[in-house]
């Protein structure tokens, strides 16, 4: 006969032992367990927020109090604000309450509503804290600066810019000794910004998007540039890019007439709806380039000027080592085969079609090897 008793003490030790690891998980599941972090950890997970939801995580507990005062990477979305009074307000005591004591790192801001007094606060309070990261993004379009006084012109700790902002670029020189890296977005050049950028001595990376130029002769000198990007630009009818170091460059959608580029550059990438006019052997260290042309085809065929001037402009890349086209390229050099019977450049290169992802050895141009293009297509 089965002894209950003994059933019943296993049963009793089951429970027992289950009553334990509830009361275990409990603990673990109501335990603050992001608290017993250390400060610097939680300052880093606080430096991804917004600023004011840092803010109220003053509310948690004590510890919590004034953690938010003493986070390096200050974060400001004006989203989360109705009117720029109730913005201004907070960027006022936000800064007023902050540590003083310790620098800012980095600084982001996103706004929507606001003011260009307010933007000017954050970013000298930045800069009077050794900002190395500054990042000012403007969406809405009514909020049209007349000038970009908001952006500080002098930084000794600056490294890296990022200013989307519908403004037209100061007069003043921008003194930031330390910068590596540059982004520009909506932003008018009423001057050529030789002076602009004389005093950048260390900028390397510089990119230009959805810009507007009102000179006709657009220059861009800086010494130690090593990338450029010219991203949708308007009016930018002549380009000279003053740059002995400069190895990449990358223009789309810029409508240039005329380009001119050091020596030394490495890569190319070129897109617009029609060849520029580029220098005699100033692209002779190219490694690669690609070009791609998007001609207006839709109500009429290709244009014998579209095909001479294209002709032109890869004559002088004769040296890249690997060149790409698009289809559209090689469908205006087929149509037009004639002409390239008077080009006697050579190409030690190969050309990569885009669209047909296929390679294929250049000894010559010659309407013939065109055609076998063509037909490589057709394969692939």
């Amino acid at each position: 006969m089965y002894n209950c008793s003994k059933l019943r003490t296993k049963t009793e030790g089951v429970e027992w032992k289950l009553d334990v690891c509830r009361k275990n998980v409990t603990t673990l599941l109501n335990a603050d367990r992001i608290s017993s972090l250390p400060d610097e950890l939680i300052l880093e997970i606080l430096s991804c927020m917004d600023a004011k939801l840092a803010v109220q995580t003053s509310l948690l507990s004590t510890r919590w109090k004034l953690l938010w005062t003493s986070i390096p990477c200050l974060n400001f979305f004006s989203r989360s604000f109705d009117s720029s009074l109730k913005v201004g307000n907070f960027v006022s005591n936000f800064l007023s309450r902050r540590n003083h004591q310790v620098d800012v790192s980095s600084v982001k801001l996103d706004f929507e509503v606001g003011s260009q007094e307010i933007l000017a606060q954050i970013v000298n309070y930045a800069v009077s804290r050794n900002v190395q990261k500054l990042l000012v993004i403007v969406n809405n379009k009514r909020l049209l600066f007349q000038d970009a006084s908001l952006c500080p012109f002098s930084s000794k700790s600056l490294k890296k810019v990022t200013f989307s902002i519908p403004c037209r670029t100061p007069t003043t020189t921008w003194d930031f000794p330390a910068l590596t890296t540059m982004h520009l977005e909506s932003v008018e050049f009423f001057d050529n910004p030789v002076d602009l950028f004389s005093k950048c001595v260390n900028l390397k990376n510089l990119t230009l998007e959805k810009f507007a130029v009102f000179v006709q002769v657009f220059v861009i000198s800086i010494p130690q540039l090593s990338n450029l990007r010219l991203n949708n630009g308007k009016n930018s009818i002549i380009v000279n890019v003053v740059a002995p170091q400069l190895e990449n460059l990358t223009i789309r959608n810029c409508s240039i007439e005329k380009l001119n580029a050091p020596q030394g550059l490495t890569s190319l990438c070129y897109e617009d709806y029609h060849p520029p006019q580029l220098p005699r052997d100033c692209f002779n260290s190219l490694n690669k380039a690609s070009v791609n042309f998007h001609f207006s085809r839709i109500t009429k065929p290709y244009k014998e000027i579209d095909a001479r001037e294209t002709i032109n402009m890869l004559q002088e890349l004769h040296s890249a080592k690997c060149l790409t086209l698009n289809l559209d390229i090689v469908e205006l050099l087929n149509v037009y085969g004639g002409l390239l019977a008077d080009v006697t450049t050579y190409l030690d290169a190969a050309i990569k079609m885009d669209d047909a992802s296929a390679k294929v050895p250049l000894d010559t141009y010659s309407s013939t090897i065109f055609e076998s293009w063509i037909h490589a297509m057709q394969v692939f």
